[in-house]
């Protein structure tokens, strides 16, 4: 076991400590780094879908105001049908992330 001074304040530490004893600056920050990236990596397609689902939610609302006024209905249906699939959608993923949540 090798030690090293600490960069900050000069003590004697251990080449293996994370952070210094005295002043507890980090000495090697490769374990902090993995697991933020563990993170990252586990819930990147729950964030796609999430994001997707309200694009489509925020779609479906849009369609469903501007067609209120004409007298078509299947615009204002189509509009509600995408709007409540997206809260589903949401939901779901809400639902997922949470479950998944380490």
């Amino acid at each position: 076991m090798a030690m090293t001074k600490c960069p900050d304040c000069g003590t004697e530490v251990s080449d293996r400590a994370e952070k210094c004893p005295k002043c507890a600056c980090p000495i090697s920050g490769q374990s902090s780094a993995e697991k933020v990236q563990m993170i990252e990596q586990t819930s990147k397609q729950l964030k796609k879908q999430m994001m997707l689902a309200v694009l489509i939610m925020v779609a479906g609302t849009i369609i469903a105001i501007s067609s209120s006024g004409s007298n078509s209905s299947g615009g204002a249906a189509l509009g509600i049908l995408l709007t409540v699939g997206g809260i589903i959608w949401v939901i779901v993923v809400k639902a997922k992330i949470w479950w998944n949540h380490k």
